[in-house]
């Protein structure tokens, strides 16, 4: 969702990273959207929607969606209107929303305040903003002590490089605050098997820093990562996804 954006590189795997992704945060996303009670007569919006796999999970349970994101390419999800657009730029697609939701977009963002303001201003009253992003914290936690705390170390700073924010998930609870919503926050873990199809989008998202991690670490540290990410005798604990579930109350 900016110029900056750390993934926006012809990283040849990268639809591959984007469907593992969704596969280890949809579930979990999809739990907290049902209890809202999306469904028939919601109008909904989805920002930096990707390739669209929540906007249409919303679509296929009747209600009305709406996607908006930088690069629209790889968003094709049957009854989504699909709108290319920067958040921190310029206001939503239409307004009085009963949803809107973002997962993993505005760690990312150079204009945080003003986008989280925007996405509330959408709101219908009674509408609930839904921001998922994570704290990188928990990462790598594993049952023997410290798992590659250095290349993790090395890929959150080129990370940064671009604007990205390792401890958003939390962030966004002010942010929200400060756009005039009454919010409640979660967060929710999951235990990362080696060889798993999650193992393997941790290992894409060090083969699509590698180039530039080398210099921060050596090419042999990521290489024994990424050995050990196939490896199913090793546990690790992801980031905590927080959920930020941000009401705009009743007049």
């Amino acid at each position: 969702m900016t110029a900056t954006y750390v993934f926006d590189t012809g990283f040849a795997k990268e639809d591959e990273r984007l469907v593992l992704g969704e596969r280890l945060w949809d579930p979990g996303t999809q739990v907290r959207l049902a209890a809202l009670g999306v469904g028939p007569g919601w109008r909904c919006l989805e920002v930096g929607a990707g390739r669209g796999s929540v906007a249409g999970w919303m679509a296929a349970r009747g209600a009305s969606v709406t996607a908006v994101d930088l690069d629209t390419d790889r968003c094709r999800v049957p009854g989504v209107r699909v709108h290319r657009g920067d958040i921190t730029r310029e206001d939503p697609p239409g307004g009085d929303y009963d949803l809107v939701h973002a997962r993993l977009v505005v760690q990312h963002l150079d204009r945080r305040r003003v986008a989280v303001r925007r996405m509330a201003d959408a709101l219908a009253p009674g509408g609930w903003l839904v921001l998922e992003d994570t704290d990188t914290a928990s990462l790598f936690s594993h049952a023997d002590g410290p798992f590659h705390p250095e290349v993790k170390a090395a890929a959150y700073a080129v990370m940064a490089e671009s604007g990205y924010h390792p401890r958003c998930g939390l962030l966004d609870v002010d942010l929200a605050e400060d756009a005039g919503l009454t919010v409640h926050a979660e967060g929710r873990a999951e235990v990362v098997r080696g060889g798993t199809p999650a193992a393997r989008w941790y290992a894409l998202w060090l083969e699509h820093l590698r180039p530039r991690l080398l210099g921060r670490v050596s090419e042999a540290a990521v290489d024994a990562a990424v050995r050990d990410f196939a490896d199913p005798a090793h546990t690790w604990l992801s980031q905590v996804m927080v959920t930020v579930l941000g009401r705009k109350e009743l007049p």
